[in-house]
């Protein structure tokens, strides 16, 4: 259920390039992935409809804050109007905060998915969860022996048949 939701949420607030990505790019991605990096969503194909992340947030935290909304009012109706105010600015504040963390934790999967389906491309005799690391270490071997582009998919061919 949780993870249709998502789906939906993705396909609905990402516009997903059907080209392909090029190996240097896909590998210098799952570089950046597995240092806990942001990706730029250029170079793996997709781009964020920001209208529409706004309206899905704006979903979102109406769904989580009404019934919080429902449940306090009892409470600050005999509370002191500047605690109530206060406590709005938190809120609000909070609110316009988590707005890019839902931002970036979107761009993320949808970042994970984009180079799975494009690993599938360029390596599929080799599993994502298995060997991505791997990878990962020999492209940063490629880099310091400066291996060229065009070499880059036979190196690392080669380096995994070892």
């Amino acid at each position: 259920m949780i993870d249709s939701i998502k789906d939906y949420i993705i396909n609905y607030t990402y516009v997903i390039s059907n080209q392909p990505v090029k190996l240097h790019e896909l590998l210098s991605a799952n570089s950046l992935l597995n240092e806990g990096m942001h990706l730029d969503g250029k170079k793996l194909g997709f781009r964020l409809k920001l209208g529409r992340a706004y309206l899905v947030f704006l979903v979102l935290i109406n769904i989580v804050m009404l019934p919080i909304t429902l449940i306090t009012h009892e409470i600050f109706k005999f509370a002191d109007c500047h605690i109530s105010i206060l406590i709005t600015l938190f809120v609000t504040g909070l609110i316009f905060a988590s707005f890019g963390l839902f931002k970036d934790c979107l761009s993320d999967e949808v970042a994970l998915r984009r180079i799975k389906m494009m690993w599938n491309l360029h390596f599929p005799l080799f599993a994502y969860d298995e060997y991505n690391k791997k990878v990962d270490e020999i492209y940063k071997r490629s880099i310091a022996n400066n291996i060229s582009k065009t070499e880059l998919e036979r190196y690392i061919m080669d380096e995994l048949s070892k």
